[in-house]
């Protein structure tokens, strides 16, 4: 009799505890928050890095309380995102990047929302012209650099450049060849604690100036540049870039 009673109780407890966890079941997040950063009056896809250096966007979801834990996602390197796991509700949502900084903007997500995000950037990195494969199996960039903004706490002096070498297209300061790479600091290129002219500054860089030549055969690598001020976010070094570009080496 002891027995039947226990066997009973306990199958209760375990109804009462799978209707408990049934009720506790949030809807799958499916909701789609997707759009794109460009540069302010020229509409160019904003160029980022990926992950932490790149363009984080914060979410707050106020739909439950009003001190929400910050959910946050970063961008492609184009300056696209496409986030398509989402729960529906209210929420406040701050993008941060090497960029005049947004306030935040209250929406409210449910099925698809798109946003586009026009941004100063920091600063503005152009390539000049094509690069151009030297008969030495170097390779010659011309860069041009300005400041993107003219708000001036946010207009502040180069640190440094980086020419970012990499096998693959995914390149900049989160993936690339350390062997290929070259780190320029703004005192080699004269501008060591100045700011950039009204009209920017165009420079050359040669990949001999790296620490070891490309090998005998021959391959294609992804070329991107990528600078900085003293300015951060978030307590993070974020640089601006170039577009990718791809150069065949020949071979020997």
């Amino acid at each position: 009799m002891r027995n039947t009673i226990l066997y009973i109780a306990l199958s209760l407890l375990m109804i009462l505890g799978m209707a408990s966890c049934a009720d506790d079941n949030y809807p799958e997040p499916k909701e789609t928050f997707r759009g794109k950063f460009i540069e302010k009056g020229t509409n160019k896809p904003f160029q980022t890095a990926i992950g932490n250096t790149g363009v984080r966007i914060r979410m707050m979801e106020y739909s439950w309380s009003d001190t929400p834990q910050p959910y946050d996602f970063n961008c492609k390197m184009d300056g696209t995102f496409n986030n398509t796991k989402v729960f529906k509700g209210e929420y406040g949502v701050i993008p941060s990047g090497a960029f005049v900084p947004l306030t935040e903007e209250k929406m409210t997500i449910s099925g698809t929302v798109e946003k586009t995000y026009e941004v100063e950037p920091i600063l503005k990195i152009e390539w000049v012209g094509e690069p151009v494969v030297n008969a030495d199996r170097t390779v010659t960039f011309n860069v041009k650099i300005s400041h993107g903004t003219d708000n001036p706490t946010y207009k502040k002096p180069l640190v440094e450049g980086w020419l970012f070498v990499s096998e693959t297209d995914y390149v900049g300061d989160f993936s690339y060849s350390p062997n290929y790479s070259i780190n320029i600091k703004a005192n080699q290129i004269g501008l060591g604690g100045v700011l950039l002219g009204d009209n920017g500054f165009t420079f050359t860089i040669n990949t001999s100036m790296a620490s070891k030549k490309f090998p005998d055969y021959s391959r294609k690598y992804f070329f991107r540049f990528g600078a900085r001020t003293e300015v951060t976010f978030d307590a993070t070094n974020r640089y601006n870039y170039t577009e990718v570009k791809e150069v065949t080496i020949p071979a020997l």
